[in-house]
């Protein structure tokens, strides 16, 4: 650690635990700092930044201190290494200082009243550590005139800050302590720095490492990854689930006492996130949050996101303005945290979209964000919920933070059984129909149709309200009918006599494919359909349909399966079939 001689204004090198009493300075950088290069070269120095190097080696020598540090020199950031280790230790730095000179180069003593809460050290990133891990802070203004100390301004700086008293007014005692702020949840911690800024974007996850006792090393060019890689640390050390709090929603309440969620903007703007903050900016109504429980179990990052055990209450299901199940929506989670608000000691939930099994032992999750992300939840909603193991999703995980755009791909590969290509029946026709409002006819448009391998490709560019016309007849002159298979983008499909349909007739089967239950049931059963044609025994055998779901990583596979089955088919017979195949 490299401190000013107050004596000499000379810099001097101490190592380990021999290390003098010193004087610190925080202050707002200007145009005309002093570099360590400039400071240590024997040339005359000059300006507001020596100006304010020479005044804090005054004070000190007043306050009976022999040496002081100032980051502008005392730093020689030409060297990654030693600015990477300058600030990761720069909070013991000023922790350990025995006075801290708070420099308000934008205040005047006369207009204290009206300057100082407006003063550009409040809304910096740097100078909250600067302010708050000092035992005694003591301010000054633009002609170096004492303003009092901390302690004598802490209801102001409150106020100012959103920082509670409690831990503006620390004391002698606590100046060695390691975690100084461990009792605050780490939502607070990062709602400390809510409304400050810092000069490069990495310095926003930097200038908080102290505030958390993280170490880490430092990546200028990052960006906004640092606050992520910040995040990080904090979950691998500290067990505490508030950090999920963020983008926490106002406190208006419905009588069930579940966050009163307007539907409407659920529907048009909800999006999934990263399961992690973009920035402290995320935290800001999280000031008066406390700890309600310590976490059941430990949370873990994974390669595919964070795996914790959080208690579920499932959201009611979204609908749209017909009344119908909003798919995309219908099975909302809320994740119950291990924290509330001070004044409320409701729950605080994070809003969550199960993908996959939602039954599974360990469901995959991604967060879901509209205006907010987090909800106040009542303890008698709690009360309904039940544990369960999750893996919420991250950037690089399984989800990437997207839109509901999920799947990459879908594809329909369609399947004729050995009966249906005996009987000579070949798919001839492909056409695809799209609709896009109410009270229009469906419209046509070429997706992606391999007519040799029978394959239709969809991607996320292509309409979802989308319905499918395969054509098959016989290469004979039977006289077997033509028939045609219909199947929506949702993998519901039916089967009808003929290859030609009007308009009207399209939008009706549209509309039944659309209302058919459930999309991706496991258990579908053939649709029977009416169409009826004869084998060369003139026995009569029904031609079906039935669309399986795969899924492959982010593609969805759809079995499309037309077959010819005899009169002794039964519905209920192959349902049984199918569910007893399955638990062999």
């Amino acid at each position: 650690m490299r401190l000013i001689n107050c004596s000499t204004l000379q810099l001097e090198e101490f190592f380990g635990t021999n290390i003098p009493f010193y004087a610190i300075l925080s202050h707002t950088w200007g145009d005309k700092e002093v570099s360590f290069a400039q400071f240590t070269s024997g040339q005359p120095l000059v300006g507001s930044g020596y100006q304010k190097i020479v005044l804090t080696c005054q004070q000190a020598i007043k306050d009976k201190i022999g040496y002081a540090w100032v980051d502008t020199c005392c730093i020689d950031k030409s060297s990654s290494a030693e600015l990477s280790e300058a600030i990761n230790s720069m909070f013991a730095w000023y922790q350990k200082s025995v006075r801290c000179y708070a420099y308000l180069s934008d205040v005047s003593k006369p207009r204290k009243d009206q300057d100082f809460p407006k003063s550009r050290w409040f809304t910096r990133g740097w100078t909250l550590q600067e302010m708050l891990a000092p035992s005694t802070v003591i301010f000054y203004d633009q002609q170096w005139v004492d303003l009092g100390c901390r302690g004598d301004h802490a209801e102001q700086i409150s106020e100012i800050t959103g920082i509670e008293e409690g831990a503006l007014c620390t004391g002698w005692g606590l100046r060695f302590r390691d975690n100084k702020f461990g009792s605050y949840c780490v939502a607070t911690r990062m709602s400390w720095a809510s409304k400050r800024q810092t000069t490069r974007p990495e310095d926003m996850a930097y200038c908080l490492l102290g505030i958390f006792d993280i170490n880490m090393p430092l990546l200028y060019g990052e960006g906004h990854r640092a606050f992520r890689r910040l995040q990080e640390e904090i979950i691998r050390k500290v067990d505490d689930d508030s950090i999920l709090a963020w983008a926490l929603s106002p406190e208006a309440r419905d009588p069930s006492g579940l966050e009163l969620i307007d539907r409407d903007d659920l529907y048009h703007t909800t999006k999934e996130v990263d399961f992690l903050a973009r920035s402290p900016e995320d935290f800001k109504d999280c000031a008066d949050l406390s700890r309600a429980t310590e976490p059941s179990t430990l949370f873990t990052l994974t390669n595919t996101g964070l795996q914790i055990q959080l208690p579920l209450v499932k959201f009611s299901e979204c609908t749209d303005f017909h009344g119908r199940t909003v798919g995309a929506l219908g099975r909302v989670w809320i994740g119950l945290l291990g924290c509330s608000t001070t004044e409320s000691g409701s729950f605080l939930g994070i809003l969550l979209y199960p993908y996959g099994d939602e039954n599974d032992s360990s469901a995959r999750v991604v967060r879901q964000r509209n205006i907010y992300s987090t909800v106040i939840v009542s303890p008698r909603v709690a009360f309904g919920s039940v544990s369960k193991t999750l893996t919420i999703a991250g950037f690089n995980g399984f989800q990437a933070g997207r839109d509901y755009d999920y799947v990459t791909d879908e594809q329909f590969v369609v399947n004729e059984c050995k009966t249906i290509r005996s009987l000579g029946y070949q798919l001839q026709a492909f056409s695809a129909w799209t609709h896009y409002q109410l009270g229009e006819s469906l419209r046509a448009y070429l997706p992606l149709w391999n007519s040799e391998a029978k394959i239709l490709t969809m991607t996320f560019d292509d309409p979802f309200n989308s319905m499918f016309e395969f054509g098959f007849e016989t290469s004979s002159s039977g006289q077997n009918p033509k028939f045609t298979v219909f199947v929506n983008r949702t993998g519901r499909g039916t089967v009808r006599e003929g290859d030609i349909f009007s308009d009207d007739e399209r939008l009706a089967l549209y509309n039944i494919l659309r209302d058919d239950g459930p999309p991706y049931d496991e258990n579908r059963v053939y649709d029977k359909g009416d169409v009826l044609v004869h084998d060369d025994e003139q026995r009569r055998l029904h031609i079906s349909v039935e669309v399986h779901l795969k899924t492959i990583g982010h593609h969805h596979l759809f079995g499309v399966n037309v077959d010819a089955l005899g009169d002794g088919f039964s519905v209920e017979k192959h349902r049984w079939t199918l569910k007893r195949k399955q638990a062999r």
